[in-house]
């Protein structure tokens, strides 16, 4: 087996990386990371397994070990090459000692996924094995790495030390109540959980990571900004037992896509990683589960990348709404983006179709080689709003409403595109814009950059009384590769028609000039 990747290799792999771009250069390593020793194994792409949903959940017990295994085995032959296991939720999916065990609280079970669960933990148990160690053991043995990742915000709820100030996010991680949350600035709530973390940084990994993205609420709402020095210095804490436990021991922290938003919440990730408490840091907003392909964490990699931390976004599932996962192409697009971006690795979440498809174990390979990515087809899109995530400073410019024409009034869109429109490789590129309320008689403009889209090709669908669908192939005016602005104006509706319109779907479709097979040929009608 190869050695594992230490810690040091672990921040030096992001100067093997060019940030902003979408391929690494390897000519701008540093030298004094050469000369220690070579990486072992770029330091890419993880994988999440939250321990539930496709793992515990999903099989009846006892517990054999061909599934016991089989959160590393389905990863073997793809581009991951660390394993990210969710180890809390009400309790420890482990045999601990020290906590409580997941879903010990809700006995006797009224669910077959909770009686699934424990009773595939206790099977494995039974055998003299911990749940835990079989994963951990597994993992290194197909030479991936193991971090384990534990819910700061999860945990027993102690009605004596919660925030107890009402109020609610629906679409927050977890989807608690405000009021039902531990208050971090109670001494026993800090020290339960700093017990916890401790007995699973005895175990053998790699790394430990503190998910701080799973809830918003960690103070009184009053007493955040007093308390954003207590929680700098409780993570301090943890951090250095962490790396007390092994020399090359990674510290992550799972937190919200920008500064801002964190510091809004409690969460000072600037002092954490200018003070090397941690040694990445992995945005999201846990509840949003929507693929964003603009997700907005570059506040991030400048303030990681100035202290020598690393970035690693995470790959959501979901177009624009929870019944429909994002296409392949779709998937590229945000990979594509969040390299280009500055991302040192990705994360995969674990709600994609499952057990893996072709398509899944495509995405996995892929998602490790930027190079491959770079000319693929892409579909970037727009993401919808979500109000509590645009609460909280996690916003999205769709849908947006024209409620009146206007001669003069443009709102814009703003998007990333990772591609380069200048190659003779892009084929072709098209824009779609969905309007609600549209008929061919408004004066609808369109302008890139602008610049107006009156000369590029243009077809329109309507569709029942619903919506209409604008395509607008683009051959002279193109996005640039980074940011883009898309303004929109209604400038005049037909006489009689009054009332505005609404842009709720906005994308960006990318072909490549590829070889072809002589069995292929157009597509037939």
């Amino acid at each position: 087996m190869k050695p594992s990747l230490n810690r040091r290799q672990f921040l030096g792999g992001a100067a093997l990386l060019a940030p902003g771009t979408l391929v690494p250069n390897i000519t701008s390593a540093n030298n004094s990371i050469k000369s220690v020793q070579p990486l072992a194994k770029p330091r890419r792409t993880m994988y999440f397994n939250d321990a539930r949903h496709y793992y515990l959940y999903a099989f009846d017990p006892p517990l054999s070990m061909k599934d016991a295994w089989r959160p590393v085995d389905e990863l073997t032959g793809t581009s991951v090459n660390t394993l990210i296991y969710g180890v809390e939720t009400g309790g420890l999916f482990s045999d601990t000692k020290v906590g409580i065990r997941a879903m010990s609280q809700l006995r006797p079970f009224q669910g077959a996924h909770y009686w699934r669960a424990w009773y595939n933990m206790q099977s494995l148990i039974d055998r003299g094995l911990d749940p835990l160690r079989v994963l951990i053991d597994r993992a290194h043995e197909h030479e991936l790495d193991f971090i384990i990742s534990m819910r700061m915000g999860g945990g027993p709820r102690d009605p004596r030390y919660q925030i107890g100030t009402s109020g609610s996010l629906a679409g927050a991680g977890g989807r608690h109540r405000q009021e039902n949350n531990p208050d971090f600035a109670q001494k026993p709530v800090r020290d339960l959980r700093f017990a916890w973390i401790e007995e699973l940084a005895s175990y053998p990994v790699e790394g430990i990571e503190f998910d701080f993205a799973y809830t918003p609420f960690y103070f009184k709402p009053n007493q955040i900004k007093d308390h954003m020095s207590l929680m700098t210095e409780y993570v301090r804490r943890l951090s250095e037992m962490v790396r007390s436990k092994g020399p090359n021991r990674i510290v992550g922290a799972r937190v919200f896509p920008t500064e801002s938003m964190n510091r809004a919440l409690g969460l000072d990730v600037k002092a954490w990683v200018e003070q090397k408490l941690v040694d990445y840091v992995a945005p999201l907003y846990y509840g949003y589960f929507l693929l964003d392909p603009n997700l907005p964490f570059e506040s991030l990699v400048t303030i990681a990348h100035r202290s020598g931390a690393e970035v690693y976004p995470v790959l959501q599932p979901y177009f624009l709404e929870h019944s429909e996962h994002a296409t392949p192409a779709m998937l590229r697009a945000a990979i594509a983006n969040y390299w280009s971006k500055g991302a040192d690795g990705l994360i995969v979440g674990p709600w994609f179709p499952w057990p893996f498809r072709e398509e899944e174990r495509t995405l996995l390979t892929e998602i490790g080689n930027p190079a491959i990515v770079k000319e693929s087809n892409k579909h970037y899109f727009i993401s919808p709003r979500l109000k509590d995530a645009a609460e909280l400073g996690y916003n999205h410019p769709l849908p947006l409403n024209l409620k009146s024409a206007h001669p003069e009034l443009k709102e814009d869109i703003t998007f990333y595109a990772a591609d380069d429109f200048r190659s003779n490789r892009v084929g072709r590129v098209r824009l779609l814009l969905r309007v609600r309320n549209l008929v061919a008689a408004d004066e609808f403009n369109v302008f890139l950059n602008k610049q107006s889209l009156a000369g590029e090709s243009l077809r329109r669908t309507s569709h029942r009384y619903d919506f209409q669908w604008l395509e607008f192939t683009l051959n002279k005016i193109r996005p640039r590769q980074g940011s883009n602005t898309l303004s929109v104006q209604l400038r005049s509706r037909p006489e009689g028609l009054e009332g505005g319109v609404t842009i709720d779907q906005s994308e960006l479709l990318v072909e490549y000039n590829q070889p072809q097979s002589v069995s292929v040929r157009p597509d037939f009608l």
